[in-house]
């Protein structure tokens, strides 16, 4: 797998910066990103980003921004930090500037609805991906299944507790993501369909982290002190970042050697070494490259290749110790994304 590296905090004052000032050529649009070195474009492209208030979602938006400049396309985006009411103003403002296609990661399933709407009733293809919506007026989803990686998760998960406990079963602390968000809700129905028949398998805890590796930290330092050795069983991370803070705090409170089973919901490489050294049982990919994907949906159905299907979505990837060193980088930063 060709191994492409970031560095997370550095990139985000990059991006952040890059959102004022633009990017390349400048453009007259406010918060627009000319993408690509001529005056001349290929297609004027909306980009309307939830955030760029993770790691994932800063590698995510750079890869986009790259194949933009190599695809000869004028990326027009704009940033929502994670507010639904913002995120829909943007597209409205966006809807102005005259756009062949806009991509849109909406902030929560429900209230970015109206502004996706718009979009659609705009007439230009709406390419929704990484999150999904629950209007039905857009064009294509893109992306991979947060239940599917969700119940992938869990499944490594009770099977790594049948194999320490002879039977299914032990006590869960599940570290959650942004409340509302479908990247939330899909996980835990991914996660409830599999735990669900398995009674024995209780989640005791649980915590919206919102991403935030400070908040996992924390929330598992409480948990640590509310329950003993022998108490916790697993963990289930929605976040890589958030995972490597829950097991400093986990080492820091001296309770590595409890054998605590830990699963995740996406690849930084600090969770594939943590996989490599046996501190984690796996995880599921999320690949960043999602927002690659959605731009060349959008091109194919500008020039009338459109895909069959209204919603693409890929199966999901699932790293264990068998496969880990395909997606691990042994002397990579801890927060580099492996794909």
């Amino acid at each position: 797998m060709k191994k492409r590296r970031v560095l997370a905090a550095a990139l985000v004052v990059c991006m952040t910066a890059a959102m004022v000032f633009g990017c390349g050529n400048s453009s007259k649009d406010s918060g627009s990103t000319a993408s690509s070195g001529g005056k001349d474009y290929k297609y004027r492209i909306g980009f309307a980003n939830a955030s760029i208030s993770n790691s994932w979602r800063v590698k995510m938006r750079q890869m986009l921004v790259d194949e933009c400049k190599k695809e000869n396309i004028e990326l027009i985006e704009t940033d929502a930090h994670d507010d639904a009411n913002t995120q829909n103003s943007n597209i409205e403002a966006m809807l102005q500037k005259d756009l062949d296609a806009i991509l849109i990661t909406p902030c929560v399933e429900d209230a970015a609805n109206p502004g996706i709407e718009a979009a659609f009733e705009s007439g230009i293809p709406v390419i929704i991906f990484d999150r999904t919506c629950t209007t039905d007026e857009y064009t294509h989803f893109v992306g991979y299944s947060d239940k599917e990686n969700g119940a992938e998760c869990a499944q490594m998960l009770v099977d790594a507790l049948t194999e320490k406990n002879g039977s299914a079963k032990g006590n869960i602390i599940a570290l959650d993501s942004i409340a509302g968000s479908s990247t939330d809700n899909f996980q835990k129905a991914g996660q409830d369909s599999v735990f669900s028949k398995y009674p024995d398998v209780k989640i005791i805890d649980r915590q919206y982290t919102d991403f935030e590796a400070g908040k996992g930290k924390s929330f598992m330092e409480d948990c640590l002190s509310k329950y003993g050795p022998g108490e916790i069983d697993g963990v289930i991370s929605q976040d890589g970042g958030v995972t490597l803070a829950a097991m400093d705090a986990i080492k820091e409170a001296g309770r590595d050697k409890d054998g605590i089973l830990i699963v995740n919901a996406d690849g930084i490489n600090g969770v594939a070494k943590m996989v490599k050294d046996g501190t984690a049982v796996g995880f599921t990919q999320f690949p960043c490259a999602a927002s690659v994907d959605a731009l060349h949906t959008a091109i194919d159905t500008l020039e009338g290749k459109d895909p069959k299907d209204k919603d693409i979505t890929m199966d999901s990837i699932v790293v264990t110790k068998d496969n880990v060193d395909d997606y691990l980088i042994p002397d990579g930063d801890d927060y580099d994304w492996t794909y």
